[in-house]
């Protein structure tokens, strides 16, 4: 009977216990700080990828995407735009048959955690090709982040970057 009672006294201070840990909220739309930048190198030895390192929090938990998701707008949920400094300015490169941007976007997976409180905080780190057929030797990215419920993080910038 002793035991029982020392196993409902210890379960009681569990629940107390938690009960008291406080309960971390972020607002829903999602945030982006720029943590790093590590330049990575491939299986020949050169240098021809990076990793960009992001800490982020959203307070609904809903950032990521499925494998069924592939249609616009959840065919990409992060967003990273590339610029060269090309004679002193910060240039986004364009394609020059289509166009368009050259952009290194990707899709992180779902990172809904379980349980009632579904504020999340963490890092990620995305791993990406350099443009290693650039005349131009500095760079940067610039980079958001979109929930399912379309809430646009804010934008972040690397600081300048020197192909190795």
């Amino acid at each position: 009977m002793k035991i029982c009672s020392y196993f409902i006294v210890f379960i009681g201070l569990m629940l107390g216990l938690s009960s008291c840990q406080e309960k971390i909220e972020y607002p829903i739309v999602p945030y982006l700080d720029f943590q790093d930048f590590v330049f990575l190198a491939g299986e020949d030895s050169v240098v021809n990828k990076g990793q960009l390192i992001f800490y982020f929090t959203d307070g609904d938990g809903d950032i990521g995407l499925d494998e069924n998701d592939t249609l616009p707008p959840y065919d990409f949920n992060l967003f990273i735009d590339y610029y060269e400094r090309q004679d002193g300015n910060w240039t986004q490169l364009v394609l020059s048959q289509t166009g368009d941007t050259i952009n290194f976007n990707g899709r992180i997976p779902v990172l809904t955690p379980g349980g009632k409180n579904k504020s999340i905080s963490g890092t990620i780190e995305y791993t990406l090709d350099l443009n290693i057929f650039s005349e131009y030797d500095t760079f940067r990215y610039e980079a958001y982040l979109i929930d399912r419920a379309l809430h646009e993080s804010n934008r972040v910038i690397t600081p300048a970057l020197v192909k190795p």
